[in-house]
């Protein structure tokens, strides 16, 4: 039957299901491309198997991240201590526990935070390696993109902010950094490790993370 023999509607008909089926073709393939590239998980597991020949202690993924990478809250450490080398999983033993203590009372399980450090190396190891470090820290946070960063402690404070302040001077402020066109909200408190060497700041941390918690659950 040719074209001429069928009716307006008819035609109008054919046209409009050849027109879903091209546009079903594509949608396939993008379906596809999306299924096959690398999820944030991935990324980062790419990022430190580049990065780790740099390290003077190789390192296994535990070490440098733990929970959820898709989450809007990232957490920032300074570098790993004896039991977090040892263990090989960051903020391991008594300062991950409490920690967790700490996040779970601001209503924030484990799977709705993403942690890492900024360093990846005993204090010791860490010095003159301040850029390399800083390009490893801004890809790793372009890869999250999240849309607040709790800093633990002064040593991270200070790395963003290219200070000498001490945390007693600067908890419970909020700020901001800018890596390229990306902005993210940074908050700022003491570490686990501070609050375990001195627990009558405890109450110090706590009014801190109120205030975090308000601004994240605002909205």
């Amino acid at each position: 039957m040719t074209k001429k023999n069928l009716s307006i509607k008819t035609i109008n008909l054919l046209e409009y299901y050849s027109t879903l089926n091209f546009i079903n073709f594509f949608s396939n393939d993008l379906t596809k491309s999306k299924q096959n590239s690398p999820n944030k998980e991935q990324l980062i597991i790419e990022l430190f198997k580049e990065t780790n020949s740099h390290f003077v202690l190789k390192k296994n993924n535990n070490l440098f991240f733990k929970g959820n990478p898709n989450s809007s809250i990232m957490i920032l450490g300074d570098y790993p201590d004896e039991n977090d080398i040892k263990n090989q999983e960051i903020f391991s033993e008594s300062k991950g526990e409490l920690l967790t203590k700490m996040l779970y009372a601001i209503s924030l399980g484990k799977e709705e935070y993403y942690l890492s450090n900024i360093y990846f190396d005993k204090e010791i190891n860490i010095k003159n390696k301040s850029d390399f470090y800083r390009d490893i820290l801004f890809k790793h946070i372009k890869i999250i993109k999240p849309k607040y960063i709790l800093l633990l402690g002064e040593v991270v404070y200070n790395f963003f902010n290219n200070s000498n302040k001490k945390i007693l001077d600067l908890h419970g402020q909020w700020g901001e950094i800018i890596i390229d066109k990306y902005k993210f909200n940074t908050f700022s408190t003491l570490t686990p490790d501070h609050l375990l060497r001195t627990p009558e700041y405890k109450k110090l941390a706590w009014e801190d993370l109120k205030k975090f918690k308000n601004e994240i659950f605002k909205n």
